[in-house]
């Protein structure tokens, strides 16, 4: 920005300026050079109001939203290109000088890994901000970017929300991933294997969030259940058969999983109600007895009506499950209190 005046205007104005300002404008001018980047780091505020989030997937990007106003950074290799562009220029991206072509907002650079990595630790310095969410990989696609987790992990504690979507990806990038991973809000899978056989023994850590959400859980195993802490579950297309939950109610009694509100199988075959309770305390309900419960699954009222209630002996807490609405293939635990 040589010869141009902007920088001498007072820091009170500057900063208003920056505030009208669109997304696409402050990044396109903190990139201009190493000085317009710690300018714009100054003059931005904390960004309370932004979400930033990472989509390592066939189209990679670093999306910031503030409000209803978005910028996506799309991130490609110069070697994806049709053609070679008509004109490349050396930028500042995170106080490095960089070679890049510029079509609208996608960036065209030498390495993609790289670049994902100082694009997104140029943004988060520039809006001020930490990454909110991660989504890697494709669906119909093996790719599974684990060196993702590694990296956000050495730029801050947690994410808020994380998205796996693949089909067949390796088991020892998958485990990486679900070992290293710290989400706070969301974790949702949907990772599909083609090949039939044994189950792939993917490895998962002690996770605790908010919301875990698993659209093809045919991989996971009970110990994996047990090993998660949520809110809310909802786990479609699992192999689990009623032993399983016989296992995972012994487990919720004894002080597990301590967080559930709410949790939602469906099974592999029909459920045995027997082997459900085997050596579990129930009380039967009556159908009269109907409780209302504010589900996160239907995002609206349920009527619970009668089935079986069980109570933690840690905490005196109560669940109700197998109410007189349940299938045959679909578990529906509700914690009342």
């Amino acid at each position: 920005m040589s010869g141009f005046t902007l920088y001498n205007l007072p820091v009170v104005v500057l900063r208003d300026l920056f505030q009208q300002f669109g997304l696409a404008e402050i990044f396109n001018i903190s990139i201009i050079s190493r000085r317009s980047q710690r300018n714009v780091q100054l003059l931005m505020r904390r960004g309370k109001n932004l979400d930033l989030h990472l989509n390592v997937t066939e189209n990679s990007m670093i999306s910031v939203q503030r409000n209803y106003e978005y910028l996506h950074v799309k991130v490609v290799e110069f070697a994806e290109l049709m053609e070679e562009p008509t004109a490349v220029s050396w930028v500042n991206v995170n106080g490095t000088p960089v070679p890049m072509a510029i079509v609208g907002q996608t960036l065209y650079l030498t390495d993609k890994e790289s670049a994902l990595k100082e694009v997104t630790k140029h943004i988060s310095k520039v809006f001020r901000c930490q990454v909110q969410g991660v989504s890697l990989g494709n669906s119909g696609s093996s790719n599974m970017p684990s060196w993702v987790i590694d990296f956000v992990n050495s730029q801050q504690q947690s994410i808020k929300t994380l998205w796996l979507d693949a089909e067949d990806a390796s088991v020892d990038d998958l485990s990486h991933v679900l070992t290293k991973a710290q989400v706070s809000d969301e974790l949702q899978c949907s990772l599909k294997f083609s090949k039939k056989g044994p189950h792939p023994e993917i490895q998962m850590g002690q996770l605790s969030m908010k919301q875990f959400k698993n659209e093809q859980a045919s991989w996971m195993t009970i110990d994996h259940l047990l090993n998660l802490n949520f809110e809310f579950g909802d786990l479609e297309e699992t192999s689990f058969r009623s032993k399983d939950l016989n296992a995972f109610l012994k487990h919720w009694m004894s002080g597990g999983c301590d967080r559930l509100q709410e949790l939602h199988i469906e099974m592999k075959g029909s459920i045995n109600v027997n082997k459900v309770l085997w050596e579990i305390d129930y009380e039967l309900i009556s159908s009269g007895d109907v409780k209302e419960i504010d589900s996160k699954k239907f995002n609206d009222t349920v009527e619970i009506r009668g089935g079986v209630q069980v109570r933690r002996k840690t905490d005196g807490k109560v669940a109700r499950l197998f109410d007189n609405e349940a299938g045959a293939y679909y578990f529906s635990f509700y914690v009342l209190e």
